[in-house]
């Protein structure tokens, strides 16, 4: 069922915006929709090889699609420009709170005119900001948004691992440049999709030993926008932190993407919790 449901890029994906202008990037949306789609689908048969060999995490994964969301922000700025913004995001804390990322919130001669989430079900669901961070250093990131729909409801959310994770990956369910899979496994914008349900990308990455908020793309590199505050799972399926930027390095091998990991607020959903 999950192979279904997940699809995965290959690691020689680049990202569209990378690239210099040229006369082909006037095309028609749905036609650049079609280029990205077979992309995505050159990555099936590398995830069907990974999940028949490892079954429990295609279990795993299509266990936490439901606790999934993409995000929009909508930000006015002094010019009357207004921009859409789009995050992943999860649900905590049987639904009642909501973790994506803090930096998009964050923007210089603008503010925030409106927010809301599109469950996998495609329910929308207008929020409200309860709390943010923006911040790093060398040892941890914190870039966290906390919201709460206007309309709390019970459902499907990720178990917090309070515990320090020592496993080697680590996995993320997102919906880069806002593109998902639907029902008949074709690879979508999720907010165009008009029945059905729509489904999160999956990225598998290896954790560094030294810097566990490091993670190195294995299987399914997404390097393109919409990604921020996708949920990062632990082997078993719990959240152990947030996807929070990328960058990338240059070896003998070619360019190296590295996707950096938020912490997540402990301290301030204990507090939550005790309300």
């Amino acid at each position: 069922l999950v192979m279904q449901k997940l699809v995965l890029m290959c690691l020689f994906i680049l990202v569209a915006c990378t690239t210099t202008p040229s006369p082909q990037d006037g095309i028609e949306d749905h036609k650049k929709l079609i280029e990205i789609s077979d992309l995505y689908a050159a990555g099936h048969e590398q995830l069907e090889s990974v999940l028949m060999t490892q079954p429990a995490l295609g279990k795993m994964l299509d266990s936490n699609l439901a606790a999934t969301l993409i995000i929009t922000l909508i930000i006015e700025y002094d010019d009357g420009e207004k921009e859409r913004v789009q995050q992943s995001g999860s649900f905590i804390l049987n639904g009642e709170y909501i973790l994506t990322a803090g930096h998009g919130f964050f923007v210089d001669s603008g503010k925030l005119i409106d927010l809301e989430a599109q469950t996998i079900s495609r329910q929308k669901l207008d929020l409200n900001v309860v709390m943010l961070r923006k911040s790093k250093d060398y040892y941890s990131i914190q870039d966290w948004a906390i919201l709460q729909p206007v309309n709390p409801r019970r459902t499907k959310s990720l178990e917090i691992r309070s515990a320090k994770y020592t496993g080697k990956d680590a996995y993320i369910l997102g919906f880069p440049g806002g593109m998902a899979l639907n029902d008949s496994n074709w690879v979508v914008h999720a907010l165009e999709v008009d029945e059905g349900s729509v489904y999160p990308l999956a990225v598998i990455c290896e954790r560094s030993l030294t810097r566990p908020g490091i993670l190195t793309p294995k299987v399914g590199a997404i390097p393109v926008q919409g990604m921020s505050g996708a949920p990062v799972l632990s082997e078993s399926g719990q959240l152990i932190g947030l996807f929070s930027s990328i960058s990338r390095t240059r070896n003998v091998a070619g360019w190296q993407y590295i996707f950096h990991m938020s912490d997540l607020p402990f301290e301030t959903l204990d507090s939550l919790l005790r309300k």
